[in-house]
């Protein structure tokens, strides 16, 4: 029996950076996967999301939380944990615009490891990206709601000579994709927006200033607005991605990047790429992108994640909502045997500052066990009791901190 494990996004930014740049100007990032490390390797593949271009320095490494670039160790310290897998189909996809998406691309492939989502223009597009594992051939597909149009200021598309070359679950137009707000504009909000109305750090700024002052310093975004007639032809080539790699494979997984971000409950739009991809046959849909651990289910015969948290994102940033649990993620994996998968289990995982500012993965079990009895450990009993309800839908008194839980 073979496990594949698939991760949360993997994020690039600002003090991930800064912990991981040595004296000599170099990078090492091997202190954002030190902790996980001896989970994935009980795995035999390991698949997760790059929320990073790989642009190189020229193009200016990541200055801010809406525009990332790492350097290319990011790759390397990637590949040092076992990951197999990278998708490369995000909204920060052009970050730092064509050149930088094709030139990650580039350098994946150079450093061995397999990639797939967005592709090189004027190369053949592929539907899935295929692996083996003692005999059961598996197909992973990569999609995004869309891209950011460059974190760096210019407004990149997948059109014209680049048509093609990102998967897409809607088109990059104005009113395809209406994240709604959940609450109203506070006056911080209103006082910024005239202050700084071009400005790129505005939010950097307007969050840390309202964390400052005791504000609730981000909030939940919805993914309600489903534009049926405008995504019908993304989502009809993303079915037939699945129905061409379910004749190629025994098992296919669909691993979208979607959602109302740091919304706990999973958006209308979500869901409705989830049943369009059960329906084309999936044998299980992961989603990313929502930055915070949403529910799981069967769904038709396939194994549903609406979300599966972060990797690794700062808790300390003013993106983080400690209270809905962002700053914990899950890992998902999946016991396969002579082309069937056998088992399915969850493994929790808490993001945490490490003594040199690094953010790291910490699997909530061996963090229990390095606390000592008190508040913090009582802490982590009540978030790892709340976080396996809402996976499960199972709420239990008390539910014990171990390495995988079965789904």
């Amino acid at each position: 029996m073979k496990k594949i494990t698939f991760l949360g996004d993997i994020m690039a930014e600002p003090p991930v950076l800064k912990a991981a740049k040595k004296k000599d100007g170099s990078y090492c990032f091997d202190g954002v996967f030190a902790r996980v490390r001896p989970l994935l390797a009980k795995s035999d593949f390991v698949v997760g999301n790059l929320e990073t271009p790989l642009a190189g320095e020229a193009a200016g490494y990541t200055r801010n939380h809406l525009g990332f670039n790492a350097p290319d160790e990011y790759a390397d310290a990637c590949k040092k944990a076992g990951i197999n897998l990278l998708s490369t189909a995000n909204n920060h996809t052009f970050d730092r615009g064509y050149d930088g998406m094709t030139r990650t691309i580039r350098v994946l492939e150079e450093k061995g490891i397999g990639h797939t989502g967005s592709f090189l223009p004027g190369t053949e597009r592929e539907e899935a990206y295929y692996f083996e594992l003692d005999g059961t051939k598996c197909a992973v597909i990569c999609y995004t709601y869309g891209t950011n149009h460059g974190g760096s200021g210019g407004k990149y598309l997948a059109e014209g000579e680049y048509a093609g070359t990102v998967n897409l679950t809607r088109p990059q137009t104005e009113g395809s994709y209406l994240p709604g707000v959940l609450r109203e504009k506070d006056w911080v909000d209103k006082l910024y927006q005239k202050l700084y109305p071009d400005v790129v750090p505005a939010d950097d700024i307007k969050g840390n200033f309202k964390r400052l002052i005791g504000m609730e310093s981000t909030y939940a975004r919805a993914d309600d607005h489903v534009a049926a007639d405008l995504c019908a032809p993304y989502l009809a080539q993303l079915q037939a991605d699945i129905r061409k790699a379910k004749e190629k494979a025994d098992l296919v997984f669909v691993y979208p990047h979607n959602g109302g971000q740091f919304n706990a409950k999973p958006g209308e739009f979500s869901k409705y790429v989830v049943e369009k991809a059960v329906e084309a046959g999936a044998d299980a849909v992961l989603c990313t992108h929502s930055h915070i651990p949403q529910r799981m289910e069967r769904k038709g015969g396939a194994v549903v994640s609406y979300c599966l948290g972060n990797f690794n994102m700062n808790p300390e940033s003013f993106l983080a909502m400690p209270k809905e649990l962002t700053n914990y993620g899950y890992t998902v994996h999946f016991y396969v045997e002579d082309g069937k998968l056998v088992k399915t289990t969850f493994s929790m995982m808490k993001n945490y500052v490490e003594k040199d500012g690094q953010i790291s993965s910490y699997p909530v079990w061996d963090l229990y066990d390095t606390l000592p009895e008190g508040k913090k450990k009582a802490a982590l009993k009540k978030d790892i009791t709340h976080l396996y309800g809402r996976i499960t839908g199972k709420y239990q008194p008390d539910v014990p901190a171990q390495d995988e839980y079965e789904f």
